[in-house]
């Protein structure tokens, strides 16, 4: 009698019970198993491109990993970053695959140029050529019309960001020095939030660069110089 009281007890506080288990096919367990999957996954992985010249190809710096560029590979451990700058390059070597311009520019290396860089399907592109078109004499309307049909043309092929930088300080003539302002000026009006500004952060009250951030061949930033420079990047990209 008692077994038997016990038995109806414990059915009827069955019956009472919300249920607090999940069934096969309740909806919440394929939500459940779908987010599962999702973290189980790996993280997306997007692609920077950094178009250049010596700059952002590192020299200056003490070892690669010190430079701006060394510096945002090893920041971004989720992104892949493909850098294809080169020393002594100007924005007549990164142009588009078949572009025309005058005879007596330099003609396009089909290896680092925008046409290389897109192959990489990068979502982000940086381009960043600070002093090498004013040292061979080119105007700053070249660079700039240089600029805009990279960023264009990017654009169009679909990548989601076009980072552009300036100039930075370089000591050749008082003649430089204004173009490298102009420079300096002309980008950040004509590329906005997109532009970076790799001049003042850098630059002395002679608008040259600081010595403490100067490597000793008096053109390049040393290690603190590529930390500021990549400071700018960093505040630029957000993150």
């Amino acid at each position: 009698m008692q077994k038997s009281l016990l038995a109806v007890l414990f059915i009827a506080l069955l019956s009472n019970c919300t249920r607090t288990t999940l069934e096969p096919n309740d909806p919440t367990v394929a939500s459940a198993f779908a987010v599962n999957v999702q973290s189980a996954r790996k993280p997306y992985i997007q692609t920077i491109v950094i178009l250049g010249s010596s700059t952002a190809s590192g020299v200056g710096a003490s070892a690669y990993k010190y430079s701006w560029a060394g510096l945002l590979t090893n920041q971004l451990v989720l992104n892949h970053v493909v850098n294809l700058a080169k020393g002594g390059y100007t924005t007549y070597q990164i142009l588009p695959t078949g572009s025309i311009h005058a005879p007596n520019r330099p003609a396009v290396d089909t290896l680092r140029n925008l046409t290389a860089a897109l192959k990489e399907k990068p979502a982000i592109l940086i381009v960043s050529m600070t002093t090498n078109d004013v040292a061979n004499g080119y105007s700053v309307s070249e660079i700039i019309a240089n600029l805009i049909l990279i960023k264009n043309k990017a654009k169009e092929a679909g990548v989601k960001r076009v980072i552009i930088t300036t100039s930075h300080p370089r000591k050749i003539d008082t003649t430089a020095t204004e173009k490298y302002m102009l420079q300096r000026d002309q980008v950040m009006n004509t590329f906005g939030t997109s532009a970076v500004n790799f001049f003042d952060p850098v630059a002395n009250e002679d608008h040259l660069f600081k010595s403490e951030l100067l490597f000793k061949d008096g053109i390049h930033p040393n290690d603190k110089g590529h930390q500021v420079l990549f400071e700018q990047i960093r505040k630029t990209l957000k993150y």
